[in-house]
């Protein structure tokens, strides 16, 4: 039988282009690449990849870019309720609840296979990796099928049970998640749907193959219908146009195949209120039926307000 390393090499070629990235003109800096990238027991020589330009960028690269980029803007304190709650849906080897400069007060999730995350946290504490101070961070272990797929029903309890709150505004992103179906985005979006406070923030690289057998021209209208049916407004944020910010315009987009970009990056909001702000409206309802008549338009809130005071 395979070890764990070897069923999950795939996860360590990633690992190996952030160590490359690092050594770059880099969209990001990833000090923990490399332990993450090396062959347990070995040391890892990083070079960069063959290839006709070495420093074009790649779709890795570039989502990884884009994420942190994404997510750093979401928690920023110039809101009027800061987002301090971040999930971060991943294959088990993201680094960035180590790596990014996080707000004091921040709690950070990290959903994520149980084998892949042990492996990772090993390694990563082994290098001194520490979460910032005055942060907190929690893995929710997910129990993927026998294909690799997102087919787990008990995350939402699982995220409630660790600190998640659904009346605070959250941040959620995604990488990595190669083996994702439509049924396993289903699972994703119905949960996220359920937990996450209204405007809050879904991100992050989907592949193709989550949005059904599709070609490159139904990915617009198929992303709009699988998402808009779940109760959030996405954009498509097409990979030449990220690539030509500025952040990244000193180096070229790696050629895309005939086929075209083999993942999606988006960015969703969520339209609904979260299950626990229903709740907590409900409750003003029952509330509002104890008041006198003639004091209920003094007492009553907008439901907007009530929520955010709520919510502070």
């Amino acid at each position: 039988m395979s070890s764990s390393v070897d069923r999950y090499s795939w996860l360590y070629q990633d690992a190996l282009l952030g160590a490359e990235e690092s050594i770059k003109e880099p969209l990001f800096h990833d000090p923990y690449a490399v332990c993450l990238a090396a062959t347990k027991g070995q040391a890892l020589n990083v070079v960069p990849a063959a290839g006709v330009n070495g420093n074009d960028v790649g779709y890795y690269e570039l989502a990884t870019s884009f994420i942190d980029e994404r997510l750093l803007e979401a928690v920023k304190d110039d809101q009027a309720t800061p987002v301090r709650q971040i999930v971060l849906l991943t294959d088990g080897m993201d680094t960035r609840p180590y790596r990014l400069p996080w707000p004091p007060a921040s709690m950070i999730f990290d959903v994520s296979p149980n084998t892949t995350f042990n492996i990772a946290v090993e390694r990563l504490e082994a290098v001194g990796a520490r979460i910032r101070r005055g942060c907190m961070f929690r893995h929710v272990s997910v129990d993927l099928s026998d294909d690799g797929d997102w087919k787990d029903e008990s995350l939402e309890r699982k995220l409630v049970s660790v600190g998640y709150q659904g009346i605070r505004p959250s941040v959620w992103a995604m990488q990595g998640l190669q083996t994702l179906t439509a049924e396993g985005l289903y699972v994703i979006l119905r949960c996220i749907g359920s937990l996450a406070a209204k405007d809050s923030i879904f991100l992050g690289e989907l592949p193709r193959t989550a949005l059904g057998d599709i070609s490159q021209d139904e990915i617009v209208a198929a992303l709009y219908r699988v998402f808009g049916s779940n109760g959030f407004h996405v954009s498509l944020m097409p990979h030449n146009e990220i690539s030509c910010s500025a952040w990244s315009k000193s180096r070229p987009l790696a050629v895309k195949t005939e086929e075209g970009y083999g993942e999606v990056f988006f960015v969703a909001k969520q339209l609904k209120l979260s299950d626990q702000q229903v709740d907590l409206f409900q409750t003003m309802i029952s509330d509002r039926e104890e008041i006198d008549e003639d004091g209920f338009e003094d007492w009553v809130l907008p439901i907007s307000e009530y929520i955010n005071k709520a919510c502070v």
